[in-house]
């Protein structure tokens, strides 16, 4: 699924690709994606110039003229792509923005567990799906905030650390990853945290966050950025590999029936935390 990294890296091509362009035709299919709208609705679009593409947690808000908006969320496997209007689209295409520039931005999603909300601004922001949603996880994270929250819970941090009210854009991927890199074992029960552990977290999150988008700017496609690509993660979908921090085995285990992966050894049940060497980041021959 799309998380903060993939969902950011897409604000930032929409931005580029059409801020400032005309909307000459927009067109949805009666798909699930569109539920609760008519296609006509997102047809309304023409005419209208993009003016900004806002992100929070995983949820895009694309703003045009006149106050009308388009909320996305990319579900398990959505995307926007961009191509020569002229050209054929890709398969799986749910709706389709064309512009003044004689380019179309398709929205392409085989498993149609995405979300287009066709809107006035206004109205997109207070839903609940944008509203309740908790800190943006990569705009820097207050950790008495995030200590206050952890606190109240008996959940265990991993499950915490999922809720999106929590903080935003958090999700299996990036949940692992930040635990590994604070050394954290993902089952330990979120109020057990010291405050000292905390602010690791916290620290481990934006490191796991900024490591992903560096990945982006590399040559060559990353896992869960582009099918098939390389998986540049520590430990998530690397069971049985090497712990890049020790000597130990990656596990996974699962988690209200997500996998969750981890090193034992360097992220021990208790509190008590092995000293290990820095995290060895970057492209691995395989």
């Amino acid at each position: 699924m799309p998380e903060l990294p993939e969902v950011e890296v897409a604000a930032r091509q929409l931005r580029a690709w059409c801020v400032g362009r005309r909307i000459v035709e927009a067109r949805a299919a009666r798909t699930r994606v569109i539920r609760g709208q008519q296609p006509r609705r997102l047809g309304e679009l023409a005419g209208h110039t993009l003016l900004d593409v806002e992100r929070a947690g995983k949820w895009l808000l694309l703003s045009f003229d006149g106050a009308e908006g388009l909320l996305s969320h990319l579900g398990m496997a959505g995307r926007w792509t961009h191509r020569a209007t002229a050209q054929a689209p890709a398969s799986h295409v749910r709706a389709t923005l064309v512009l003044d520039d004689a380019s179309s931005l398709d929205y392409r999603d085989p498993r149609m567990f995405g979300r287009l909300v066709r809107g006035q601004v206004d109205a997109l922001r207070g839903l609940p799906a944008w509203r309740t949603l908790g800190p943006d996880a990569l705009d820097g994270i207050d950790v008495d905030r995030l200590q206050r929250l952890l606190a109240r819970t008996r959940r265990s941090v991993k499950e915490a650390l999922m809720d999106q009210r929590v903080l935003a854009g958090l999700g299996n991927i990036y949940v692992a990853e930040a635990l590994h890199r604070g050394g954290l074992h993902p089952a330990r029960a979120a109020h057990s945290l010291s405050r000292g552990e905390v602010e690791r977290l916290a620290a481990a999150i934006g490191d796991a966050l900024r490591f992903a988008l560096s990945l982006e700017e590399g040559p060559q496609p990353v896992a869960h950025f582009e099918e098939r690509g390389d998986n540049e993660f520590l430990v998530y979908g690397h069971e049985g590999g090497p712990c890049r921090g020790c000597a130990g085995r990656i596990e996974r285990i699962v988690q209200g029936g997500r996998s969750t992966f981890l090193c034992p050894r360097c992220q021990p049940a208790g509190r008590a935390r092995r000293k290990r060497p820095a995290l060895r980041q970057g492209r691995q021959k395989r």
